[in-house]
């Protein structure tokens, strides 16, 4: 079952077909003061697209700024660099270890 059905919404049937999603869309409200609510209907950010791109764009955002985070924390303190040998004698463990639980 999808989310947005977990919680009794689906998806407009005006929407269904867009976007290559083809699961059910989730219906939220908001409450926004009336002069915000009045400028951002006139800019057009209430629009169901225009959420829906300031939303994806958000969450790339993050997405992006904890990357770099991870980035940062690696060149900061980077691992430990493995030899040739030692990444074989670790794939070598880690094949017997394999073949004892697999009982061979």
């Amino acid at each position: 079952m999808a989310w947005g059905q977990h919680l009794g919404m689906e998806m407009p049937a005006s929407l269904r077909g867009q976007h290559g999603w083809g699961a059910p869309l989730t219906t939220i409200k908001i409450t926004l003061p009336d002069a915000l609510a009045a400028e951002a209907s006139g800019a057009g950010l209430l629009a169901p697209e225009a959420i829906e791109r300031l939303l994806r764009d958000k969450l790339a955002a993050d997405r992006i700024a904890r990357l770099q985070d991870a980035r940062a924390a690696l060149a900061a303190d980077p691992p430990e660099v493995l030899t040739r040998q030692e990444i074989n004698e670790e794939i070598s463990a880690y094949r017997k270890g394999q073949r004892l639980a697999a009982g061979s």
